[in-house]
């Protein structure tokens, strides 16, 4: 499924070279997809570099999980709160 923004967020090719930054330090190294949420809330990059820091800490150091359980909790969660990815 196409990801399809109802709100206004900044392209892959923005001028803005604060964008360009945050996309580069955020995108995925497997798929080179850069996160929904990343986009998001583009149009405020220094914020959206805030919030994925944020995000990688909590899921970096959080303990009593392996890595393979916390993926499989995200893909519940996922499931469980209708996200299409």
């Amino acid at each position: 499924m196409p990801w399809i923004p109802w709100i206004e967020v900044e392209k892959d090719d923005t001028p803005n070279e604060e964008v360009q930054q945050l996309y580069k330090k955020t995108r995925n190294a497997v798929t080179g997809k850069i996160s929904d949420l990343t986009r998001l809330t583009s149009l405020t990059p220094v914020v959206s570099g805030h919030i994925d820091r944020l995000c990688s800490a909590i899921y970096k150091n959080a303990s009593g999980l392996s890595t393979r359980e916390k993926e499989i909790a995200a893909l519940v969660t996922s499931a469980f709160i209708g996200c299409v990815h």
